[in-house]
């Protein structure tokens, strides 16, 4: 079923990393593309619950495999070692929790879970188990989003005091836009906040290697009621939110502010990171992408800005979309099963983001600024 390899890296033959695909929407076929990719992998199985789309998934892609409708019967299939979790968010820990039971290494698409206990539960068996567990953060697997990392250790801009985050889309600008699983509040837990927020959440917590320990939030839905896809003429209601803010108190004293919204109309996919220093500024914004750095060493530190060239390490130019990092970030899980390493961002790390979630839902919610909880 998986066949065979030849290790690169040790001379010998070896068994390739035989991957179960579980979902086959838009992200299942970035994932795919990534497996199919790998040298040390390949698809061995799909489940998809929509008759005969997985079945015109796999003829797209040119792969014979057995299709379920039930996750647990691909989890009993011989030879299986992996799994990736591109579903409704819903799904996310039912199929983690049997996975890792099953012995199988878990790449799961984020958010992690649709409530703190969910994301919890993962994390105990993934620590009771041996197998390598990994969330879908992408952002930090986007070439300026790894050369922010390195450029922020590498500046030593000093204390921190302001960091200041954007994440914005317009698809849901349109109040015509019908109504789809990311806008039911039982599928996907919350709206933009798990959708958008939880992306910029991971990024900041990342860069800046600090926690967010404190927030004070609000969250509005725009469009309260939109158009089933199956009937037009009927609406549904909109229970999750459309945008989401917050103000954040990191750990170690640094101010944040951070947004994220569906209904930001111009804003196709657009992100945005800045960082405010005791040395100097730094700021990541992925249309170009472009990384600009503040340095000036006047009494009052201000103007100078210079905009910081990627290095070709990170890729060539025109390479920031996103099947060049999801294939970065699958070749990073494979590496790490491969070698015993452990994944980033792994489920503990998914953990830290989902705390901040949590509060920042519970602010909205009572009006009042809240502590992230342990």
């Amino acid at each position: 079923m998986a066949g065979s390899e030849r290790d690169e890296r040790s001379g010998r033959e070896g068994k390739r990393i035989a991957v179960g695909l579980i979902g086959t929407g838009a992200w299942g076929n970035l994932h795919a593309a990534a497996c199919i990719n790998n040298p040390h992998t390949v698809i061995a199985g799909l489940v998809e619950v929509r008759e005969g789309v997985a079945e015109s998934f796999s003829q797209r892609l040119g792969i014979e495999v057995p299709i379920f409708s039930d996750y647990r019967e691909l989890l009993a299939m011989d030879g299986l070692d992996a799994v990736i979790i591109a579903t409704p968010n819903d799904l996310h820990r039912p199929i983690s929790l049997a996975a890792i039971e099953a012995g199988k290494h878990v790449l799961c698409e984020k958010p992690m879970a649709t409530s703190i206990a969910d994301a919890k539960a993962m994390v105990a068996a993934a620590e009771k188990s041996a197998v390598k567990t990994m969330l879908g953060y992408t952002k930090r697997f986007f070439r300026g989003g790894r050369f922010f990392y390195d450029l922020i250790r590498r500046e030593d801009l000093g204390r921190v005091y302001h960091v200041r985050g954007f994440y914005f889309q317009s698809w849901l600008s349109n109040p015509n836009t019908p109504i789809v699983w990311r806008l039911e509040k039982e599928r996907t837990g919350t709206g933009c906040l798990g959708d958008l927020g939880s992306h910029l959440t991971d990024y900041v917590q990342f860069v800046m290697g600090d926690t967010i320990t404190r927030v004070n939030a609000m969250w509005r839905t725009f469009v309260t009621d939109r158009s089933t896809i199956a009937d037009p003429g009927k609406k549904q209601t909109v229970d999750v939110d459309d945008a989401v803010m917050y103000g954040a108190e990191f750990k170690n004293g640094a101010m944040g502010v951070f947004e994220s919204s569906r209904n930001a109309t111009g804003h196709r996919d657009h992100w945005r990171l800045e960082i405010d220093a005791e040395k100097g500024s730094a700021v990541y914004d992925n249309d170009g992408p472009c990384v600009l750095l503040s340095r000036r060493e006047s009494p009052n530190r201000d103007g100078d800005w210079t905009e910081i060239p990627i290095p070709d390490e990170y890729g060539a130019a025109g390479s920031d979309t996103y099947p060049v990092a999801i294939q970065s970030a699958w070749d990073h899980f494979v590496d790490c099963i491969r070698s015993g390493a452990m994944p980033a961002p792994s489920f503990a790390d998914g953990l830290k983001t989902e705390r901040v979630l949590d509060a920042v839902a519970r602010s909205s919610i009572t009006g009042t600024a809240v502590d992230v909880q342990e």
